[in-house]
């Protein structure tokens, strides 16, 4: 007999899946519009014969979607293709980890950025001459001589500050930096404006040491190139991810790099800016039920066989189909998820704090269906609900792109599919303000 508690622990949230997972399902072809292949080719990448046609230069993409529809674990797959001796080198850089995501200002990533291309060179036994070294060394002695950093510094530090030109020395010196910022309200103020001050010598000294690396690492045959892929920056709140996409952006353009941002779904709106920053841009929408304004729940005809087959699968993974006490009761999850991989997961952890004992029964899932409609329901507005409805009622071109879109898209309260079309979450639907079609006479 299955017991169910066993299987708890298969349903972190935010936990991004590696190549080869075995939880991993690729939910790609149940997206619609989105191709990977596609974003690959970005980067001069022949999907067909798995070689790079021909490097490219400072060249950013931004790759964005709902908050835990997939992204991150997207992210490693397409580094997981892109890396290798006849592709890139790859420089995975998690702002979750290494930065303040409640508080980041382009200066952090950019220092973030040059420790993790510093260390990434180390680990693989990169040689990297002095000459390329010693001016980000001399660099972090003027910015840090301003600053009460300079201070309490550790005595290693301080000697190698006079000594040391070498690859770990280095990056130790941003790392230092990093985490003062990340860490320690004291010296944060100070360091950014010290950064900021002096951040075309720091750029044009990275892009110095960026252009001998990819000459390195072409020559010991461990890449055509080097590529930046930057997660975790999709976590920035609607305002602060429009300060650092839109209006700093053109900073870090400065770093000659080719990089892959992600970003949240809200930002992705801001069009005609946003075109104008990056060389492409990129949306993981959500996985398509049905078609839109489908009755999936109270339908299966109406549903995509593919698509609900795909998430059956993306839970089975973690539960087997014994945790259920029938097939229904597992599409009802589906059908209220909206096709969002996260708010299915937290389904179904909320199925588990309904149980005494398993399996999963109807009656299990329709109260976490409900639950899930109450933590919606803080996130709409009264003035939201006229809107939510006018854009579910409208054709797939209904989508005003406005403050409050952008708002309730970030929220999760609007999802968006393949095309790009529009839908109320279904827990927001299924919530008593939520306007009901009139009754045809």
């Amino acid at each position: 007999m299955l017991d169910i508690w066993n299987y708890k622990k298969n349903f972190a949230l935010d936990t991004p899946l590696d190549p080869g997972h075995p939880f991993l399902v690729d939910l790609n072809a149940a997206r619609g519009e989105y191709h990977r292949g596609r974003l690959l080719r970005e980067f001069g990448f022949q999907v067909g014969r798995g070689v790079l046609q021909e490097p490219v230069q400072s060249y950013c993409v931004l790759f964005g979607g709902h908050r835990g529809c997939g992204k991150s674990t997207e992210l490693r797959e397409i580094a997981r293709q892109l890396e290798g001796p006849e592709a890139y080198f790859v420089v995975q850089i998690d702002a979750l980890k290494s930065l303040d995501i409640n508080n980041l200002q382009y200066a952090d990533l950019a220092l973030s950025m040059a420790e993790g291309l510093l260390e990434a060179a180390d680990l693989a036994g990169l040689e990297i001459p002095p000459v390329f070294l010693t001016p980000l060394r001399d660099w972090f002695k003027q910015i840090t001589q301003s600053t009460s950093l300079e201070r309490s510094q550790s005595a290693e530090l301080q000697a190698g500050l006079e000594l040391k030109a070498e690859l770990p020395f280095i990056s130790k010196l941003f790392a230092s930096l990093r985490t003062a910022i990340r860490d320690n309200t004291t010296h944060k103020t100070e360091i950014r404006e010290s950064v900021r001050n002096s951040f075309s010598a720091l750029a044009k000294h990275f892009n110095a040491l960026l252009a001998k690396l990819e000459e390195e690492v072409a020559a010991q045959h461990k890449g055509q190139g080097v590529l930046f892929v930057v997660d975790g920056t999709d976590r920035l709140s609607a305002d602060e991810a429009c300060a650092f996409f839109i209006q700093d952006i053109h900073q870090m353009r400065l770093l000659q790099a080719n990089c892959i941002y992600c970003a949240p779904i809200s930002v992705l709106n801001e069009q005609g800016q946003v075109s104008q920053n990056f060389d492409a841009v990129f949306r993981l929408p959500m996985i398509k039920l049905g078609e839109k304004g489908a009755p999936v729940s109270t339908d299966p005809s109406s549903r995509i066989p593919a698509a609900w087959a795909q998430l059956r699968e993306f839970v089975h993974r973690r539960l087997p189909a014994e945790g259920f006490d029938h097939p229904d009761t597992l599409d009802v999850l589906i059908a209220h998820s909206g096709g969002h991989p996260r708010d299915l997961l937290r389904l179904i952890k909320l199925c588990f704090q309904q149980l005494d004992e398993g399996p999963i029964t109807r009656s299990v899932a329709e109260t976490a269906a409900r639950l899930l409609s109450n933590e919606y329901r803080r996130l709409v507005q009264p003035e939201d609900w006229p809107v939510l409805a006018s854009i579910d009622q409208g054709p797939k071109e209904d989508t005003p792109n406005t403050e409050q879109t952008r708002r309730l898209l970030y929220d999760l309260v609007l999802l968006e599919y393949n095309g790009y079309w529009w839908q109320t979450h279904p827990a927001v639907r299924a919530l008593p303000g939520y306007p009901k079609p009139a009754a045809t006479p």
